[in-house]
């Protein structure tokens, strides 16, 4: 028997959130296995109890008492959570038809605690695509100094072992909370990829500059200086690219210009997660 908790953040989405409940209702998964889903209530406004309400036992909701956002919100879920393996998915994207059994099957195929796999991106007014453009193996801290680009929100499943040995989310970052859990997890070993789209994802809107350039402050101080030479220099340069976007979106031009060349002095050279990098922010334009 395989035991798997899915833990759904939700704040102010209960006219959506039954899609992603019923996406996941609807996989496939042996009669042996038990699936059990946690929606976590972030201290939401709307009527989400009688959203949840038709779902009956079928998802346990934890109300928190105020807001917290989406590290806390997981964290409690994460508490909640008793199977073998822990999945995530926000509140506005759905899983692809056989995402458990797929990811899972990948998973012990390939002796791995955690994964996440490809998915198709949707925008308003815009073409679906499959990102990110990454074949299917096996990644690690060079791929995640460029920034969390595999969209764990949605398409992370782990071993519930895994936060005992790495933490949960940390709550201090009111952004880039999962870059900086990935960061901690590829440190201990790698993260399996599946190249395959398993889940639907909508474009989110770009966070406010502030928090954005908060967390950046504090990923670097964070992890910066206990990476190899290579990969500091490379951390850094994806820093300085984050900062330059979101002083971008704040009107900001001469600072997101220097960033942005400081950027590309630091690391003048592509590699195969920049682009993977480039590839999701460029769709969000």
């Amino acid at each position: 028997m395989i035991a798997i908790d899915v833990v759904i953040p939700v704040w102010n989405r209960a006219r959506i959130v039954g899609r992603a409940i019923d996406s996941v209702l609807s996989q496939e998964v042996p009669l042996d296995w038990a699936v059990k889903i946690i929606v976590v209530d972030d201290a939401s406004t709307d009527d989400l109890a009688a959203a949840l309400q038709p779902y009956g036992s079928r998802v346990v909701c934890i109300r928190q008492a105020r807001n917290g956002g989406a590290a806390s919100a997981r964290n409690r879920g994460i508490e909640a959570a008793d199977g073998d393996y822990i999945a995530f998915l926000d509140s506005d994207d759905i899983w692809l038809p056989g995402k458990l059994a797929a990811q899972v099957a990948f998973m012990r195929d390939h002796q791995l605690a955690a994964s996440c796999t490809a998915y198709v991106l949707t925008r308003p007014d815009r073409p679906d695509i499959i990102s990110p453009r990454y074949p299917t193996g096996r990644l690690g801290i060079a791929d995640f100094v460029w920034g969390c680009f595999v969209s764990p929100g949605s398409t992370l499943m782990c071993e519930r072992q895994v936060f005992q040995d790495i933490g949960v989310y940390d709550v201090a970052f009111p952004r880039l909370e999962d870059w900086d859990l990935l960061m901690r997890f590829v440190r201990t070993r790698d993260l399996g990829f599946l190249a395959e789209p398993l889940a639907r994802i909508e474009a989110s809107r770009h966070a406010d500059a502030k928090s954005v350039l908060a967390a950046l402050d504090h990923m670097g101080a964070r992890h910066g200086e206990t990476l190899s030479p290579s990969d500091r220099r490379q951390f850094i340069a994806a820093i300085e690219f984050e900062r330059a976007a979101a002083y971008h979106r704040d009107g900001l031009y001469i600072r997101a210009m220097t960033a942005l060349v400081r950027s590309l002095w630091l690391s003048p050279r592509r590699h195969v997660a920049l682009r993977a990098v480039l590839h999701n922010r460029l769709a969000r334009v």
